[in-house]
C-alpha cells in the first residue's frame, strides 16, 4: 500500500465534518497526520508518514480514523481516545444500557437520555466512551465492532 497523506483539502472538508457533527475543538487533530486508502482514514502521529516513507516495505501506519460510506463514519478507536472532548451529539447510557450496548445489542432510550440529533453519535456510560451508534429516534443501533464486543454478564 502506497501512504499518502491527505491533501490539506481534504484534511479541512474531514475534520470541518467531525467538528461540525460533534463540536470538537479542532486543535485536538493538531498532533495527528491522516492519510487516506479506498475508504478509510488512517490517523498517525506527526512525522510519521515521512519517516515510514524511507522504510522500505512500511505497508500500514497508525490506526484506523474514519470510514467513508454515505457519510463519514468515525471508528471505535478514535471516540476511545478523543470522544471525551465532544460537547455534542453523544448519548448517554445507564450502566446495565452500557453492558447490553457492550454484549453489541441496540438500545431503546427514553426521550430526556439525549439531546442528540439522528445519525453518527457516541455513547458514553459515565467519563467513557463505548464507541459508535446510530441514533434514529429513541433508538441507539449498536455499530460496536464485533471483535469490541464482550458478551452480556
Amino acid at each position: 500500500m502506497k501512504i499518502e497523506m491527505l491533501k490539506p483539502e481534504q484534511r479541512e472538508r474531514i475534520l470541518s465534518e467531525l467538528i461540525e457533527r460533534f463540536g470538537f475543538d479542532k486543535k485536538i487533530f493538531d498532533s495527528f497526520e491522516f492519510y487516506r486508502t479506498k475508504d478509510n482514514i488512517y490517523a498517525c502521529s506527526r512525522g510519521a508518514i515521512e519517516t515510514a516513507k524511507a522504510i522500505a516495505g512500511v505497508q500500514d501506519l497508525g490506526f484506523a480514523f474514519a470510514r467513508f460510506g454515505v457519510n463519514l463514519k468515525i471508528t471505535t478507536n478514535i471516540v476511545q481516545m478523543i470522544g471525551k472532548f465532544a460537547a455534542k451529539n453523544f448519548v448517554s447510557v445507564s450502566e446495565r444500557e452500557a453492558k447490553r450496548f457492550i454484549a453489541g445489542e441496540d438500545i431503546n432510550l427514553e426521550k430526556e437520555q439525549s439531546t442528540a440529533t439522528n445519525g453518527f453519535v457516541i455513547a458514553r456510560v459515565g467519563n467513557d466512551n463505548l464507541g459508535v451508534g446510530f441514533l434514529r429516534g429513541l433508538i441507539l443501533k449498536n455499530l460496536l465492532p464485533g471483535a469490541k464486543q464482550l458478551p452480556t454478564v
